[in-house]
């Protein structure tokens, strides 16, 4: 990890039918339009957990590691794949750094993603979605 950046840790969050969960920072903080719920604090699994539960409202469980280290403006980033506590259940409300959030195909989250006028950002995001998808998919054909 670079010396100067901070470890964050975070959660793409993955629904029964291979939906992703994005949400839309407030004012588009960082110039994201649509991106991950990440933070920094406790152990990582804690972190990644109460991130994606602050900034989705969603109850999610850690399935299982995202490999790779991903570089932000500020922080490296590591996730971890999610799945959704309760399949189905409604959402809390996420807290004031979030504007929206919602489900996404694999497909249409791309797309989303995309819209991030951040290169950087926008690079690390799509590179995140493309890892999860791998894991998300190796880890459904072990069923």
């Amino acid at each position: 990890m670079k010396s100067n950046y901070q470890a964050a840790y975070g959660g793409v969050v993955f629904d029964s039918d291979g939906r992703v969960l994005l949400r839309e920072p407030t004012g588009h903080y960082g110039q994201y339009v649509w991106t991950f719920p990440k933070g920094k604090g406790e152990s990582p699994e804690q972190a990644a957990l109460r991130e994606v539960l602050e900034e989705t409202g969603c109850q999610a469980r850690i399935v299982a590691p995202i490999p790779g280290d991903f570089v932000g403006d500020t922080s490296v980033n590591r996730y971890f794949l999610m799945m959704e506590m309760i399949p189905g259940a409604p959402f809390g409300s996420p807290d004031s750094e979030t504007a929206q959030v919602r489900w996404a195909t694999q497909e249409e989250a791309k797309d989303l993603i995309g819209l991030t006028p951040n290169v950087k950002g926008r690079a690390r995001d799509l590179a995140i979605l493309d890892a999860a998808v791998s894991v998300w998919i190796e880890r459904r054909a072990k069923r």
